[in-house]
């Protein structure tokens, strides 16, 4: 229970206009099995639906669901459909952020990728760690930082700077791996290829 309230706290000054103690346990919940189905959600329609809107908007939370054919990894490519047999899962680098949120009280994004790249056994964690830190401050500084678009090519300026032996493709992959970055599929032709960081970790 006391984690649960760490929890609470934590998306309080995170989501304030948020019903933040039923969204607590929803994903106090997945953080514990990776994933949550619509009717284990308790409470009210309405509130449902709006948890979970701002749960996918917040990359908190991915419908299984894909669009048919689905042609990418793209979190744009999932169906959000709020209603009886959906279910939602949660990204790995999430899953830390919640586990570690409701052992300290602390939303620490740097701490969730650090410890996913611990989980996948990553060499170069700290490494990877630092181009994690210097593309989330690159948003944060961002004249647009609503958008939590990068292009690729900044994550290979990063890795370059901090002397990273590893093919920049692999590094992408492992960042989509995590749920880090998704490729942005909207308009490409127009931006040419972006990628969305997960707006959670920002």
């Amino acid at each position: 229970m006391e984690s649960l309230n760490r929890l609470r706290e934590a998306l309080k000054r995170r989501y304030p206009r948020e019903q933040t103690s039923i969204l607590a346990e929803i994903l106090a919940l997945a953080s514990e099995r990776g994933r949550i189905s619509y009717g284990e959600i308790n409470c009210d329609e309405e509130t449902k639906r709006s948890l979970l809107l701002l749960a996918y908007k917040e990359r908190l939370l991915l419908p299984v669901k894909t669009s048919e054919p689905s042609i990418s990894l793209s979190w744009q490519d999932r169906i959000l459909t709020a209603k009886a047999g959906e279910t939602y899962e949660m990204p790995n680098v999430i899953r830390h952020l919640i586990n570690h949120t409701r052992e300290t009280g602390e939303w620490n994004p740097e701490i969730a990728v650090k410890k996913y790249l611990e989980e996948i056994a990553e060499p170069e964690a700290e490494k990877m760690l630092a181009v994690f830190k210097e593309i989330r401050q690159e948003i944060i500084h961002s004249k647009q930082p609503s958008t939590f678009k990068i292009k690729p090519n900044l994550i290979k300026l990063a890795a370059e700077k901090q002397g990273l032996n590893v093919n920049v493709n692999k590094l992408i992959v492992e960042l989509k791996g995590g749920g880090i970055i998704s490729p942005n599929i909207t308009n490409p032709t127009k931006e040419g290829l972006t990628y969305e960081v997960n707006p959670a970790l920002i």
